[in-house]
């Protein structure tokens, strides 16, 4: 009962605090259809209110601007160390994960 209460406390006070501010988000998605390396895609992306202001893909090997805001961060991030960082991001991140994924799914199917 006591760990109820604690949930339910943490909630209400998440749903007041992000009632009168923004909301920042960032998603990284891996695509694959194999777990080859070349068949697999990983994507980063930044969201404030929900709107995508700013992503990288590794298919394209740059941060790309949806935005005036993302634009501007883009030219940024793309000329500093962090676009080199992001690059490497698939390799120890979706390659790594997505043929642990990719050996429990061929086990349960």
């Amino acid at each position: 009962m006591a760990s109820l209460i604690v949930i339910f406390s943490l909630l209400f006070l998440l749903t007041v605090h992000t009632a009168d501010g923004f909301l920042y988000s960032m998603t990284v998605t891996c695509l694959f259809n194999s777990t080859k390396a070349d068949d697999i895609a990983y994507i980063q992306s930044y969201y404030l209110n929900k709107l995508k202001i700013i992503s990288f893909d590794s298919r394209v090997e740059k941060y790309v601007g949806y935005t005036e805001f993302g634009v501007y961060n883009a030219k940024r991030l793309n000329e500093g160390p962090e676009v080199i960082q992001s690059r490497n991001e698939k390799e120890r991140y979706c390659v790594h994960n997505v043929g642990l994924d990719y050996r429990t799914g061929l086990a349960k199917s």
